[in-house]
């Protein structure tokens, strides 16, 4: 059998389409074949995955797997709700749909059944946990918060030490409106006269 006829694919792993061209020269026509045999699943248009063997039958991959393919070498952020609401800054957001920043797509987006929320923004490539405070202000109307909910929770968690102020004050310059940033000096000040 040629290889066309058996490509080797990995359990759990998610691919384009494009990446099924080393297995055969018409990579739409092998993906339509490898659906109906089973061996792959359709996650979206052009993106598919090899399920993984589980005891509840064939089970998808994890959504970072799914995000990986979708955006190639592209960088991408899973944001929102299960980032903000540990801040302790106010936050209890949940959202139907994952948040993820990237470099590319902005849109709603349905991968396997699973809702994507892509926007296109600047983010840092290994982002620290002030990036998310800065991140939250920024969104505070997504997530559902006052901006002085925000303040308080601020000021209250840089009293205890859990923000690094330089680092925040870098955040807030480089990712953050003038707004944001008026908010985060006024934190940081107000957090400095307290006794």
């Amino acid at each position: 059998m040629s290889l066309a006829a058996q490509p080797n694919l990995e359990p759990g792993r998610a691919y384009r389409t494009r990446e099924l061209r080393r297995w055969g020269a018409n990579p739409a026509r092998l993906a339509k074949r490898l659906v109906r045999e089973g061996k792959l699943h359709r996650a979206a248009h052009g993106l598919f995955y090899a399920p993984v063997d589980s005891k509840f039958g064939p089970a998808p991959p994890g959504q970072r797997e799914l995000l990986r393919a979708f955006f190639g070498d592209s960088p991408f952020l899973v944001c929102g709700p299960p980032k903000w609401n540990r801040l302790g800054l106010g936050s209890t957001a949940m959202f139907a749909a994952t948040l993820v920043y990237n470099t590319k797509r902005t849109g709603d987006f349905t991968f396997d059944g699973r809702s994507f929320l892509l926007r296109r923004v600047l983010f840092p490539e290994d982002p620290p946990p002030e990036y998310f405070v800065v991140d939250l202000i920024e969104q505070h109307e997504m997530a559902g918060v006052s901006l002085s909910d925000l303040e308080r929770g601020l000021i209250a968690t840089l009293a205890e030490g859990r923000w690094d102020r330089n680092r925040l004050q870098e955040m807030a310059e480089e990712y953050g409106t003038k707004a944001t940033q008026g908010l985060v000096q006024r934190g940081l000040r107000e957090q400095s006269e307290e006794p």
